[in-house]
């Protein structure tokens, strides 16, 4: 039998639950599944070749299905930091003045995946709604799936779909209702009985998702100019 390589092992915090959990770096045989899917134009065998490897490369017996987005992109840069390199080289397009003239320039700066954090709004709470003086809701970050079903629909009826599906508890003073014991048309009926003023409270929480983030800074050296960038999404710079 041929001998084996041993692979070092790292420990991160999932973001979402504080969990800290082991990961090896991915090997050929991973690279060659981020690979193929990058060779095609669908998105979703992209991240699902993303939440394979990251399936192959935690040690420990995690969903990555129920992971919220951010975890899997916070993971997935930690994984590549430690697999292939910590800096990721970018562009950044800029119209420069220089010499009186405008002329558009790609100017190369460094990711250090390192830097790379998960922004909260709140550290604490920040998933909890109050909706009146004594009622609110718990919700549950949404999972990659979820966001793609968020972002490609436009009707009413999908999206109180997948609201109700993240939202994972109602309480009323001391009273918790957990959503899972209850039918997802009741969810639904919930949802529709809310104010404007209310379900704008839950938009705001899908738009002011935690997510993944760096500060790069960028300068051209024909005309000065300087920008602090934040980089956020960071998986699609992989994809």
């Amino acid at each position: 039998m041929l001998p084996r390589i041993d692979t070092p092992t790292y420990e991160l915090e999932i973001p979402s639950t504080k969990q800290k959990v082991r990961f090896r770096p991915f090997l050929i045989k991973e690279e060659k599944i981020l690979l193929m899917a990058q060779q095609g134009d669908d998105t979703d065998e992209k991240i699902e070749s993303i939440k394979q490897v990251i399936r192959n490369c935690i040690i420990q017996d995690i969903d990555v299905e129920k992971l919220a987005t951010f975890d899997i992109e916070y993971i997935f840069v930690n994984l590549r930091s430690k697999s292939i390199s910590n800096i990721v080289e970018l562009n950044y397009n800029h119209m420069c003045n220089a010499n009186g003239e405008s002329k558009e320039e790609k100017i190369p700066f460094h990711l250090n995946l390192d830097d790379v954090i998960v922004e909260f709004e709140s550290q604490e709470n920040y998933n909890k709604i109050e909706l009146t003086n004594n009622i609110g809701i718990i919700m549950k970050y949404p999972n990659f799936s979820t966001m793609r079903m968020l972002s490609q629909t436009d009707t009413y009826e999908d999206i109180v779909n997948v609201i109700a599906t993240c939202i994972d508890m109602i309480y009323q003073d001391e009273d918790i209702f957990n959503t899972t014991d209850h039918p997802i048309d009741e969810v639904k009926d919930f949802i529709e009985n809310l104010t404007q003023e209310q379900f704008g409270k839950i938009n705001d929480f899908f738009e002011n998702m935690p997510e993944a983030a760096a500060i790069c800074k960028i300068r051209c050296n024909k005309c000065g100019f300087e920008k602090d960038m934040r980089v956020a999404g960071i998986t699609d710079f992989f994809l």
